[in-house]
């Protein structure tokens, strides 16, 4: 042991935050929590009487367990903790500690704790905490709870429980690197006016809700992201309730959402890419069933979407999902210090992964973009079926136009004015002759309107832009997808293959084009 804790290359002072650690630090994620003025060397003597300090240690990271005699899951942790500690001292760069407090939180006082250490014949570094001071300054108030400290010196992330040797080794490689959450990006939702918008709600959790709210609020088409915690079976839960008294709830994301800039479909694509759905009651080295992954929703209209992404996702992986789906129940919001904590901290590190913000649909149909041509130019440049389906709400016969069963990857576009209007993505074989879709490739692109000819009550479907006729709209569409079916002239449209898109000028549509 000695010869761990001895390091004469090392000497600069490392400084702990410890003021707001009470707080903070216990947080569901991981944390680089913020230097304050309040600021102590952490000194204490081992069980050996040798005085160590953090400061022996600086440019290596630390990891310190907090334990107790007391504590069933702590002494079951103590031999594989021993493994651990004796891997550390072969390291250059790592440094494995543990922390008890005699006389304080129900542990013996320092003699009788010392020879009960002796006889147990274990070979750890043990540090004394007499009276609980560092315990207390760090927040902790559950035994184990371990401590990461990175070669900074500040606090990487603290966690309550049991975590595994491998857990640990695996967070004290990922502080090798800047932490993922590190200069979040920008907020494309900052600079758009929700005000005013028919505004949907869905509840997603995904383990540590600080990363999770900070990537769906990113998400483009999200007007708000608020965490609290969601299905569990009691009232009112605080953070400390949830960690250690078994309320069942999980810690989740309230998501506000713009449907005409962001289908659910998507928001949900967007949310599986930064969870592990087969996982259990485990996201990243978090663990508890705070952590589990779920889907509530409010509105069960919402269940047709969710269920096909979800058999989307489970195809991906050949295996039954873990994230349950249900209706949310006992949703409480979480406190203050947890609403925006990596806006407020965003060196904060946790298990997200912001990169895949990338990958996310982002479709917006600019109206401004497009203008419908005078009547004689389309009559210059329209086929004598387009202008008279387009302008005269004519309908061709079934089967005969050209993309009744073309199912390439593409965009159709109006022929009048080039706005795009469907995706190749939610295109089906529905057996009627006509192209038929679930849904436009965003709301505001269609126009509705009452059609009584031929002595029927039908909806027509009609471009926003350019005011033509596409055709109708049904409610015999599949039911897991929606259940409406677009059924539209073949003539209303222009095909644009996936590969030419970018250079046609509607790159920006790709992302809803693709599957993956």
């Amino acid at each position: 042991m000695k010869t761990m804790l001895q390091n004469p290359a090392l000497h600069t002072a490392l400084i702990l935050a410890l003021v707001l650690a009470l707080s903070l630090t216990l947080g569901a994620c991981s944390a680089a929590t913020p230097r304050t003025n309040d600021e102590k060397i952490f000194t204490l003597p081992d069980v050996e009487g040798q005085s160590v300090s953090l400061a022996d240690f600086t440019g290596q990271k630390v990891y310190i367990k907090f334990w107790a005699t007391w504590c069933p899951i702590c002494l079951s942790g103590l031999a594989e903790f021993s493994a651990l500690s004796q891997e550390a001292a072969r390291s250059e760069d790592m440094v494995v500690l543990s922390i008890v407090s005699p006389g304080t939180s129900g542990e013996m006082d320092r003699d009788s704790f010392l020879a009960w250490y002796n006889e147990q014949g274990y070979d750890f570094p043990v540090l004394l905490d007499e009276g609980g001071v560092i315990a207390r300054a760090y927040g902790i108030r559950g035994y184990p709870t371990s401590v990461f400290i990175d070669t900074d010196g500040a606090v990487f992330k603290t966690q309550p429980g049991h975590i595994d040797h491998e857990a640990i080794r695996t967070t004290l490689t990922s502080m090798s690197a800047q932490p993922v959450n590190s200069h979040l990006p920008a907020n494309p939702n900052l600079q758009i006016d929700y005000a005013g918008q028919d505004l949907k709600e869905i509840y997603l959790a995904g383990g540590c809700f600080w990363g999770v709210e900070a990537y769906l609020a990113r998400v483009p088409g999200v007007a708000d992201a608020s965490v609290g915690y969601a299905n569990g079976k009691t009232k009112n839960p605080t953070y400390q309730d949830v960690v250690y008294n078994d309320t069942g709830h999980a810690e989740t994301v309230r998501v506000l959402y713009d449907p005409e800039r962001i289908r659910l479909a998507d928001l949900l694509r967007a949310f599986f890419k930064i969870i592990d759905p087969l996982s259990v009651n485990q996201q990243g080295n978090d663990r508890g069933t705070q952590y589990r992954t779920g889907i509530y929703y409010l509105d069960t209209a919402d269940l047709l979407a969710i269920e096909t992404v979800v058999a989307e996702i489970e195809a991906q992986y050949g295996a039954k999902l873990a994230t349950e789906v249900l209706p949310v129940d006992n949703y409480y919001p979480a406190e203050d210090y947890h609403q925006d904590y990596l806006e407020k901290n965003p060196d904060g590190y946790c298990h997200v992964d912001f990169s895949t913000l990338e990958q996310v649909p982002v479709v917006t149909v600019d109206p401004k973009l497009y203008q419908k041509p005078d009547d004689a130019t389309l009559r210059s440049t329209l086929t004598d079926k387009q202008y008279a389906v387009t302008q005269r709400n004519d309908t061709e016969q079934a089967f005969t136009n050209d993309y009744w069963d073309l199912f390439d990857p593409g965009l159709y576009v109006d022929v009048v004015t080039g706005e795009p209007l469907f995706s190749s993505r939610d295109k089906f074989e529905s057996g009627c002759g006509w192209p038929s879709f679930t849904q436009p490739i965003v709301p505001d692109v269609i126009t509705y309107h009452e059609d009584t000819s031929f002595g029927m009550v039908r909806t027509e479907v009609r471009s926003r832009v350019g005011d033509s006729h596409l055709g109708h709209v049904f409610e015999d569409g599949p039911v897991d997808r929606g259940g409406l079916r677009f059924c539209i002239n073949g003539a209303a449209l222009r095909f644009i293959p996936l590969e030419d898109m970018e250079q046609q000028g509607y790159g920006a549509f790709v992302p809803a084009i693709r599957l993956d």
